[in-house]
């Protein structure tokens, strides 16, 4: 379910430096929630990019179209239960990338980690609560979870 998406300045930043970062956002994703694993199971992960225009975009009161600082901001989705310096790892590590790939200062990057019940999350039209049945019940017993390479 790892599902990440960044809010940017329409305009802000360059695509190249975007695309790279939706790529290596991808990859440690999956190498954060999935360590045991190889190859990464990087088909579950979704990283995309919500642009909006300057004219639409106030940070610290101001408009970036009046020179207001394009200051990033993302959401990670996970399932709950998974431990909290992971998530930690998780969202300490994304905005190191924002902060690599777009140049901006840390300082100005914030980050929300919204933790999904496994009831709440389908995958294929199936909970993820049976989906990912065993995941789910070796992260709440804080057992490393066995996970084989499953589409979603």
């Amino acid at each position: 379910m790892p599902i990440v998406q960044f809010h940017l300045v329409e305009t802000a930043h360059n695509a190249d430096a975007v695309a790279a970062l939706l790529k290596a956002a991808s990859h440690f994703y999956a190498a954060t929630l999935y360590p045991e694993l190889d190859p990464l199971p990087l088909e579950r992960v979704r990283a995309f990019v919500s642009e909006v225009p300057p004219h639409l975009w106030a940070t610290a009161g101001k408009l970036v179209s009046e020179g207001g600082l394009p200051a990033p901001y993302f959401t990670c989705l996970a399932l709950a239960g998974r431990p909290t310096e992971q998530l930690s790892r998780l969202m300490t590590g994304m905005t190191a990338l924002i902060v690599e790939h777009l140049g901006v200062e840390r300082s100005l990057v914030r980050g929300m980690l919204i933790p999904i019940d496994p009831a709440h999350w389908f995958i294929g039209g199936q909970s993820a609560s049976l989906a990912r049945k065993s995941e789910v019940e070796a992260r709440s017993r804080g057992q490393r979870a066995r996970v084989g390479k499953i589409n979603a």
